[in-house]
């Protein structure tokens, strides 16, 4: 039965051992977070296994995403061992499709259901209106009943590309606050990546500000391995300041997360 509740611990895990020991158990509820990308990272398959993670835990999830299309995301989650098709079809997944649409002209701004395959996909057209995207996101949880005790993780790939189609950088404060705003309001928790070397350092750190706590992806070379590694910092936790500064080094490699620390 769709709109039941599930069980929901008080945080939300990654599924990477010393990342959520270091995150003092995993991410709170109810909580908007920036994942800052730098030049050669890819937070991608990071974000995702904090999806995977939700759905495996039964939570609802969406992913909305400005950069790849279904296809590209759906081998990452069957890496984590999540079918995305079959989590759709159970209403599990919503997709939100802001890329393949939303940078062709003359099309309608409405939010359409491409379902072509069967899949409950949203498709925005037009990603430029901060406040169509908020809205994108609200109808593709229109099934879920919301409270305490249901959980719901949400991410956003990326924000840059919303910000560089926007006319004004208020807008982006404002689709900020509204999430924010939304996500306590329905004990929702979103991870918004940003690739923060695309952006003014100020703007990156009014973004900063404005949100529940920040972590960053970066690469690093170490010899000692044959891939690069990607660490993950803990720029701030508003609610935990004892946590900034910490480090935590992982491999993405054959498709798995491993801890490296």
């Amino acid at each position: 039965m769709f709109g039941i509740r599930t069980q929901a611990s008080n945080v939300c895990k990654f599924g990477l051992p010393s990342l959520d020991s270091a995150l003092d158990g995993g991410l709170e509820q109810g909580a908007t977070y920036i994942i800052e990308q730098t030049i050669g990272a890819d937070a991608d398959p990071f974000v995702l296994s904090f999806l995977a993670n939700g759905l495996q835990k039964m939570d609802y999830t969406y992913l909305l995403s400005t950069e790849q299309t279904f296809d590209y995301y759906k081998r990452i989650f069957q890496n984590f061992g999540r079918n995305p098709e079959i989590e759709i079809k159970n209403r599990r997944l919503r997709f939100i499709d802001g890329f393949s649409g939303s940078f062709q002209t003359g099309l309608s701004s409405a939010i359409m259901d491409a379902d072509s395959e069967g899949l409950g996909i949203l498709k925005l057209a037009d990603i430029s209106d901060p406040r169509e995207v908020n809205e994108g996101i609200r109808q593709s949880l229109l099934h879920v009943q919301k409270g305490l005790n249901t959980g719901i993780r949400g991410a956003i790939l990326s924000f840059s590309n919303i910000i560089h189609t926007i006319s004004h950088s208020n807008q982006a404060f404002s689709f900020l606050q509204t999430r924010r705003a939304m996500d306590k309001l329905e004990n929702t928790t979103t991870l918004i990546s940003l690739n923060s070397d695309a952006h003014d350092p100020i703007f990156v750190r009014a973004i900063e500000h404005m949100v529940d706590g920040t972590l960053r992806v970066s690469r690093v070379e170490d010899p000692s391995y044959e891939n690069p590694l990607q660490q993950v910092e803990i720029v701030n936790i508003k609610t935990k300041a004892q946590l900034t500064g910490k480090q935590i080094k992982f491999e993405y490699h054959s498709g798995r997360l491993t801890d490296i620390d």
